[in-house]
């Protein structure tokens, strides 16, 4: 089984400069390189296609996509206005803007209702908006759902007198004040342990999609007055930064990372200090994900399927991952009842992934569409769990026992499908980068002491006004 997620991949592009591989007439599909590696899994690819009602009069050929640069590749495509590749695998976080340029092709106009009422029924609904257009309208159908919970050393809960099974760990969300406290008896019980609890903090984007974003969330607070208007109006949107909820957050995090007698840590001794390492502000989430793999750590905010994969290397934990690895889902700062915005507060993970949209210059519509719709379909979304680990966006195959029963999945699952029932997606507009620099560097600052969260926050809030009124739409 190969993996999707991985960090660090490098381009590769069949038929960059245009020619097809399979012939002039084949539909050019773009797939992530680490979930697709080798050619003997594109072609497993393919004929999961046919198998799922891909005509086999239509010939495929598939592009394989590095992580690092796929965004920035198709601008310059679909800028340039060039009619392959034909299917493009695009990311949750950056699939608005293009079809603001009017880039990707409206499905509305080419799904029968049978499949409209399919995609909005049975896919996840956060995941379906990152591809929907001011008029409700899609442009896109979900490939793999990248939703997270924490992983922990099971094992070493157990040694430091608790019982993740016997308490329902892997379904009954626990509140951060308690988990802190789990963290913090890990910690002390273990002498192999090196940190606590790691998470990706470093000046990224990754704060303001994922890690911030999440955290933030659980606590009830939002960048932009909750989901209602996480994708706008730009400029007529209430921005909710510089507000309590996401100070207590900010203050969470201080107390994790310095202690009680940091200036602005929460001042309940409910929750353990001193758990996060401070050496997490510049890591990588490279680094945080490897402290936890290779044993370093008690438990890592951030788990997906990779990374239990990952861990159950010859060189990780082997065999015994499933005896050694837990996963639970994130913890909650304040119950769901507790928050002012609908579907905020209790156990929120952030939301990333993929999904399949056409090419709106494409010359291969109708062939397109048959591909699309095949990606719809049970088999195709199962062959892709199956293939890559990722977890299948289209619910009643999440559900089902092939993917709740998987033979090395199956224990995780149960969590899994907790964190797809409220995942928040990022605020995603096409001054979403513009704006996520800014939450980044201003989050991080507090992080890093050099402002207080009021102040921070404060900043933060008059810097957003100023991007959102002079982009009003």
């Amino acid at each position: 089984m190969q993996a999707v997620g991985a960090t660090g991949a490098t381009v590769s592009l069949a038929g960059c400069s245009g020619s097809n591989g399979d012939g002039d007439d084949a539909v050019q599909i773009t797939v992530l390189e680490d979930g697709y590696p080798t050619e003997e899994d594109r072609e497993e690819f393919k004929q999961a296609l046919h198998d799922a009602g891909v005509s086999e009069d239509i010939s495929l050929e598939v592009m394989t996509m590095g992580l690092d640069t796929i965004d920035d590749q198709y601008r310059q495509w679909l800028n340039a206005g060039r009619s392959e590749p034909d299917v493009l695998t695009m990311d949750v976080g950056w699939s608005i803007p293009f079809i603001e340029r009017g880039q990707l092709v409206n499905l509305n106009n080419h799904l029968d209702d049978d499949e409209l009422d399919e995609l909005e029924s049975e896919f996840n609904g956060p995941s379906l908006d990152s591809s929907r257009d001011p008029d409700g309208d899609l442009y896109g159908v979900p490939s793999n759902m990248d939703i997270r919970g924490m992983l922990y050393r099971k094992d070493l809960a157990e040694e430091a007198g608790y019982d993740p099974e016997g308490e329902n760990w892997s379904t009954e969300p626990m509140s951060w004040a308690e988990w802190s406290q789990v963290v913090a008896d890990a910690m002390e019980e273990s002498d192999e342990l090196e940190y606590g609890l790691t998470l990706p903090l470093e000046l990224s984007q990754t704060i303001t999609c994922c890690s911030f974003n999440a955290i933030m969330s659980q606590w009830g607070g939002a960048y932009f007055g909750g989901r209602d208007h996480l994708f706008g109006p730009i400029g007529d949107r209430p921005v909710t930064v510089d507000e309590e909820p996401v100070h207590d957050a900010l203050r969470m995090l201080r107390t994790f990372l310095y202690g009680h007698d940091d200036d602005h840590s929460l001042d309940s001794s409910d929750f353990a200090g001193e758990i996060v390492p401070e050496g997490s502000l510049g890591w990588r989430f490279t680094v945080d994900m490897e402290s936890f793999i290779n044993g370093e750590s008690f438990a890592y905010d951030g788990g997906i399927p990779l990374l239990i994969q990952m861990a159950a290397s010859e060189d990780n934990f082997g065999d015994d991952v499933h005896d050694k690895v837990g996963l639970m889902p994130y913890p909650y700062g304040v119950e769901e009842s507790e928050s002012e915005y609908d579907g905020l507060g209790g156990s929120v993970s952030e939301l990333a992934g993929y999904n399949y949209s056409i090419n709106e210059n494409t010359e291969m519509l109708e062939e397109s569409v048959e591909v699309i719709t095949a990606m719809m379909t049970d088999e195709f979304q199962a062959f892709q769990f199956n293939a890559t680990g990722n977890i299948p966006p289209k619910i009643p195959v999440l559900e089902s026992d092939d993917v709740q029963e998987h033979p090395f999945f199956g224990d995780y699952m149960d969590t899994y499908e907790i964190a797809a029932e409220n995942p928040m997606p990022r605020p995603v507009t096409s001054i979403y980068f513009q704006q996520s620099d800014i939450i980044a560097q201003e989050v991080h600052n507090v992080l890093s002491q050099d402002k207080s969260p009021e102040e921070g926050m404060g900043d933060l809030e008059e810097q957003l006004l100023t991007i959102e009124n002079d982009n009003a739409q």
